[in-house]
């Protein structure tokens, strides 16, 4: 729990923007590409001018429109027109909604990217980087495409949705910035969502104006406005605007999940339930939409406190990823399992249910296994808090620790760093605690621990803007389930955790 892994996270983030600033942003590209930009434009090497047209389809219907399976269906056409097409293969490694399919093409990607050009070699090796986890290498391609193409469509939105995926909001919305592109729909709907993330909630409204004006006969524009709202804590708007994308559209299914989502989050789990059986009637669901859903769908019972019934309803989901040998999947419910246990021998039997099937490692990229494995140890160092069981705590802090140190991803560093705080608060160190848990914000859990850590070291000011952050997360996630509802509930009874109602908190930790 050394505070030098504080400083070591800094200078990463440092690294990362000195990546971008030394690269050689207005190079010239010689190659012909999809669309003219101000310093060159991103090559496809294909055979098959219909292979091309195909791609340039479905690019733009996934990234304007996010109509993401007709989008997967053309881009698997098109890859059987040209077998040797490097780039097809890696959209559709990236787009794709089957896990094994998934690793199928990016393994294509890299094997026939021979057949490509440079900067085509470097986007794959870059994507494949981050699937071996070795995310160092990973920043320096995708640095060196995006220094030759900063204003390129395409490459703008890989790089952007890319950080995104890694937590770099922040980075994201600066290469946008930077790019000058201000009339591309795909673009404006991510910039909308990494300023949602970073809760500046007006540039994201600002962002789905111009998004729903751009496309208004359209329906994603308005899924994705319904979901900001959400976000923002606007419910009653957020339904709205679902039911003014359905009614444009009936069958763009993820506004008849998002209701569903916002009616669980406003506390209406009957409600949410019935909305949730509706869309699993009415439409067939690529398997990761499937499995996303049916998970928040478990949550309901979560929400209103049936255990049993949240239990029934992960174990069916853990059941059916295994079949489908989707081992990341089913590890990472197992993992949620574990984390609403009351009883905490049955939640340390659903960690090591997830621990084996991360060690299967079937149709799972490494990255994504590695990272879920940070997530459980997290999950892990928790429980062991919970136990008093320090020896157990220790081991896998020592663990994780060496996981982050050795890795450079966000991801683990932030579940490093959740669990490093938790670990020093219950140790009653609420000064060391403070500077790791404010590096995991966005987690219900470090957040509330960190409202606490500021109270109990006399930073009321810093308590309650902590307090209120929490008080408005409405992201539709188990940490959001576990503790936000509990926490406001607290917040509004004066006889709950009177000595600490200044500070509009809870103390009442696991």
């Amino acid at each position: 729990m050394a505070n030098y892994k504080l400083h070591r996270f800094a200078f990463y983030a440092v690294l990362l923007f000195m990546l971008y600033l030394a690269a050689p942003l207005f190079a010239q590209a010689d190659l012909l590409g999809h669309a003219s930009g101000q310093s060159g434009v991103f090559p496809l090497t294909t055979k098959s001018p219909e292979a091309r047209s195909l791609v340039e389809t479905a690019l733009k219907l996934y990234l304007d429109e996010v109509e993401q399976t007709e989008a997967i269906e053309i881009l698997r056409t098109a890859v059987k027109l040209d077998p040797d097409f490097a780039m097809g293969h890696e959209f559709l490694a990236q787009i794709s909604l089957d896990s094994a399919e998934q690793v199928n093409e990016q393994a294509r990607a890299f094997t026939t990217r021979k057949h490509a050009t440079v900067p085509e070699q470097q986007v794959i090796e870059w994507y494949q980087a981050a699937a071996d986890h070795d995310v160092m290498s990973a920043i320096t391609k995708m640095n060196a495409v995006l220094s030759q193409y900063p204003h390129d469509e395409w490459v703008v939105w890989m790089t952007t949705w890319w950080l995104m995926t890694q937590d770099q909001f922040q980075r994201s919305i600066e290469i946008y910035e930077r790019s000058g592109i201000t009339d591309s729909p795909g673009l404006m709907n991510n910039m909308g969502y990494n300023y949602a993330s970073i809760r500046q909630f007006d540039k994201a409204f600002d962002m789905m104006e111009k998004y729903v004006a751009a496309m208004p006969h359209n329906s994603n524009p308005q899924d994705s406005y319904a979901e900001i709202l959400r976000m923002a804590g606007h419910y009653n708007q957020s339904v709205e605007h679902y039911k003014a994308s359905l009614a444009i559209n009936p069958n763009f299914y993820s506004s008849q999940f998002g209701l569903a989502d916002t009616y669980s989050l406003m506390g209406d789990q009957a409600r949410a339930r019935q909305e949730y059986e509706i869309g699993f009637t009415k439409f067939t669901l690529p398997e990761q939409h499937w499995t996303m859903w049916k998970s928040r769908e478990a949550l309901t019972y979560l929400r209103e406190g049936d255990y049993p019934g949240a239990d029934r309803a992960f174990q069916a989901i853990a059941d059916q990823e295994h079949a489908r040998h989707s081992s990341q999947i089913e590890a990472d419910t197992y993992r949620q399992m574990a984390m609403y246990q009351q009883q905490p021998h049955r939640a340390m039997m659903y960690l090591r249910k997830a621990e084996l099937a991360t060690r299967q490692a079937k149709n799972s990229l490494h990255s994504a296994i590695t990272q879920e494995s940070a997530q459980i140890l997290r999950a892990k160092i928790e429980l062991a808090i919970r136990m008093n069981d320090k020896q157990t705590m220790q081991a896998a802090l020592d663990t994780l620790s060496a996981m982050a140190e050795n890795s450079n991803d966000q991801l683990i560093e932030l579940a490093w760093h959740g669990a490093a705080g938790a670990a020093f608060y219950a140790e009653h160190q609420y000064a060391e605690a403070i500077p790791h848990l404010e590096e995991d914000v966005n987690n219900p859990l470090s957040l509330r621990l960190l409202a606490s850590a500021y109270q109990k070291t006399a930073d009321n000011d810093s308590a309650r803007r902590a307090a209120d952050t929490l008080m408005n997360l409405n992201d539709v996630s188990l940490e959001q389930a576990l503790v936000v509802p509990a926490f406001r509930k607290c917040s509004a009874d004066p006889n709950c955790n009177a000595g600490m109602k200044n500070a509009s908190f809870s103390t009442n930790h696991p």
